[in-house]
């Protein structure tokens, strides 16, 4: 009963931190000879503080669990669009990644599709990215049950995101050649271009829900929509893509609606991947410059400008520093929490290890207690019966040296004669006292 009760206070973690304290000093006091008053616990402020916090109510229970957080990666998915002139256009056999954060309202979108380019190696394929930021997300749609084409493709488990921006997504390629090795490629390219500058688009991805529960899902579309989400930095940084070059980012609405598919070289017409740079403006040329004005004398001595660093960006820097930061803290928390739940078993273990001492040695106790008691009871009634047994013997000796003392026993007479003669002696009431 007593390890029950035990295992029931430590498993109720509201009055664990008032548990842990009293136990252990009374385990660390074991044998000292100190009495339970004797025992003094230092009361800080956090013990003030969980004090007033646990006579508050069930309030302090925490909205917010690690299981809330969303880090799904390379999902099979599909997207449809409609472009300008009202045709329905999609692009499958992409992926889909969803990144939330909880704690710090930070979340990332991408859709990655793999393309084969001629700067790289044949046997490889590489990854060409569509940028997703919460901040310009006008509002997400869940659909549970998709009915289109593209996401019965993807089987039982496909959803939809319908996805409304205020600004078109950013294409993340790599900085090398964008020519493609071969005509499905430069496809691919066309159509990922095109989704860029797409401001209503439905991402169709298979999602099972043991992986991702609907509930998170239907959170994280929520906070979306209601502009409370920012950017991952881990996710949202394309320096670190592509081995650690980098990628370039291309806004989506920096294309041109008439700006030309990619070419394959050597393949004429088709993809151009110029197409997918930004446009920049064309410098003048040199005849169009001005005559360069001389001076009619030496102009006065300049001192050299002393070299002065650029600006910094103190809001982005800032924004990036404070990502690092809360990466790193949730990192640590998350060791803490490793670490405190490991010296919770640990000491819940000890805990029930001194308790089955204690219990040990108290039957012990009660074990010799008893046995005592019991040989002590049963000395006495052996001594009680002994002395009945000698008093008894003595009066019935008593009662026969009476009877042989009337002379009616003859030794000369058989026994069997004597036993009838005191049997009828008996009988008659001679001898009263039998």
């Amino acid at each position: 009963m007593a390890m029950r009760r035990v295992r029931a206070v430590i498993r109720n973690q509201n009055h664990l931190y008032w548990l842990l304290p009293i136990v252990y000093g009374r385990w660390k006091t074991r044998g000292s000879g100190k009495g339970p008053d004797e025992i003094r616990l230092p009361v800080c402020d956090d013990r003030r503080r969980l004090a007033s916090d646990s006579d508050a109510g069930p309030d302090i229970t925490p909205t917010w669990t690690p299981n809330s957080d969303i880090d799904v990666t390379a999902q099979p998915a599909a997207v449809a669009w409609r472009d300008t002139d009202g045709q329905d256009q999609s692009l499958s056999q992409v992926n889909l990644d969803l990144h939330y954060n909880v704690r710090s309202c930070k979340a990332f979108f991408k859709v990655r599709a793999a393309v084969a380019l001629k700067a790289h190696a044949r046997a490889r394929k590489t990854n060409i990215f569509l940028f997703i930021y919460p901040e310009r997300i006008r509002a997400v749609a869940l659909d549970e049950s998709p009915c289109a084409a593209e996401a019965k493709t993807l089987g039982p488990d496909a959803i939809g995101l319908r996805f409304e921006l205020t600004r078109a997504s950013a294409l993340v390629v790599p900085k090398d050649s964008l020519a493609p090795r071969n005509q499905a490629s430069g496809s691919v390219l066309d159509s990922m271009r095109a989704l860029a500058k797409q401001t209503t688009f439905v991402v169709y991805s298979s999602i099972p829900c043991r992986t991702l529960p609907r509930q998170r899902l239907i959170s994280l579309c929520e906070a979306a929509s209601r502009n409370e989400l920012s950017s991952l930095a881990a996710h949202s940084n394309s320096s670190s893509l592509y081995a650690g070059v980098g990628g370039r980012v291309i806004e989506g609405d920096s294309f041109g609606d008439s700006a030309a598919p990619t070419v394959i070289e050597g393949q004429g017409k088709g993809h151009d991947p110029a197409a997918l740079e930004v446009p920049a403006e064309n410098p003048p040329s040199y005849d169009e410059l001005p005559p360069r004005s001389h001076p009619e004398g030496p102009g006065p001595y300049k001192r050299r400008r002393v070299s002065s660093p650029e600006p910094v960006k103190s809001g982005l820097d800032r924004k990036y520093i404070e990502d690092i930061c809360a990466h790193v803290i949730d990192n640590k928390l998350s060791d803490l929490r490793r670490d405190v739940t490991k010296q919770l078993q640990e000491l819940e273990a000890r805990v029930m290890e001194y308790v089955d001492e204690s219990l040990l040695l108290q039957r012990k106790d009660m074990t010799e207690d008893i046995s005592a008691k019991i040989e002590d009871e049963y000395y006495g009634v052996k001594l009680d019966l002994q002395s009945y047994v000698r008093e008894e013997v003595e009066e019935a000796e008593g009662r026969k040296t009476g009877v042989f003392g009337q002379g009616h026993f003859n030794p000369s007479v058989p026994v069997q004669d004597a036993v009838r003669a005191l049997v009828e002696l008996v009988s008659e009431g001679t001898i009263g006292g039998i």
